[in-house]
């Protein structure tokens, strides 16, 4: 079992088409077809439609809290919006200190969660009582949205505002994530087993979706950092849409510029926002844990 998720990861054609084919029978439509620029397209101008003529897809916009995003009077959003639809990502805003630090806090006392083995602790007790133990590449932060400053980011007006002008329609639902990546001296295959996302793919959850993403640790090269392909979100060949949508680093490095390949460094309260279509990946931390928080809109 475990050597077919590690293959699945890498390169495996044959096992891509297994994969794609078991999706197609268990009626995954859109693993298949949202990996497709015109099919998202599309499919963002229907969602449009029925929230604008029918009433049961009226938008609730009775949740709606004040920005946490600093500067944000200053910087347009349709801007915002075409520099994703240009670049795949935008990496400009910054989440002010004190929401920072207030979530940081949460984030080390809640219960820490790993979907890997099943552990439970708290951070505090990684260093001194789990790690002696167990090499853990990545622990969730339980129930994220009993943080105040975490549930009125889910509903942020800045951010519903640029996530509706760039997906095309008012996302009524939102997947939430903050989650610890612990500097380990781990082989990238044991982080491979515990579903750390070190390898270069594509996200498909459906037909449409956009992400924000805070770092809340400071964080570069040596603990963490966010890589991306610039463009690639609209720029892949076919080739690349009909297997799995996780590739060799080869074939990156083969088939986009060097200059495309972004990687995002910054201190705690950077924010970066992507079209998570194009193909990106985390450089497991080797010198710094890494926290990271996750607005997943669609």
């Amino acid at each position: 079992m475990i050597q077919a998720k590690l293959a699945y990861t890498s390169d495996n054609p044959k096992l891509d088409y297994r994969v794609i084919i078991r999706k197609i029978l268990t009626g995954k439509i859109g693993y298949i077809f949202g990996r497709f620029y015109l099919c998202r397209l599309y499919y963002s101008k229907f969602k449009r439609i029925k929230q604008l003529f029918f009433s049961k897809n009226k938008i609730d916009t009775s949740l709606n809290f004040d920005t946490q995003i600093l500067n944000n009077s200053h910087i347009d959003i349709e801007e915002i919006s075409s520099h994703i639809r240009h670049d795949s990502y935008y990496a400009g805003l910054e989440l002010n200190q004190q929401s920072v630090t207030s979530i940081v806090s949460a984030a080390k006392t809640k219960n820490l969660i790993v979907s890997a083995n099943g552990l439970s602790f708290q951070y505090s007790e990684y260093q001194d009582k789990i790690k002696p133990h167990h090499k853990i590449a990545t622990a969730e932060v339980g129930k994220p949205l009993e943080i105040k400053e975490v549930y009125q980011l889910r509903y942020d007006s800045y951010l519903l505002q640029i996530a509706s002008q760039y997906l095309g329609y008012f996302p009524t639902n939102c997947d939430v994530k903050l989650w610890w990546s612990f500097a380990d001296n781990l082989s990238l295959e044991e982080r491979r087993r515990q579903f750390q996302t070190i390898d270069y793919h594509y996200d498909i959850h459906g037909f449409n979706f956009f992400y924000i993403s805070f770092y809340l640790t400071n964080v570069d090269e040596k603990s963490g950092a966010h890589m991306l392909v610039k463009g690639s979100h609209v720029n892949k060949k076919m080739s690349m849409l009909l297997r799995s949508a996780r590739v060799p680093e080869e074939l990156i490095t083969q088939n986009y510029s060097q200059n495309d390949i972004i990687t995002i460094e910054g201190k705690a309260g950077k924010c970066f926002l992507e079209d998570a279509s194009c193909f990106h990946k985390a450089l497991p931390p080797i010198e710094k844990d890494r926290l990271l928080l996750q607005l997943r809109y669609f």
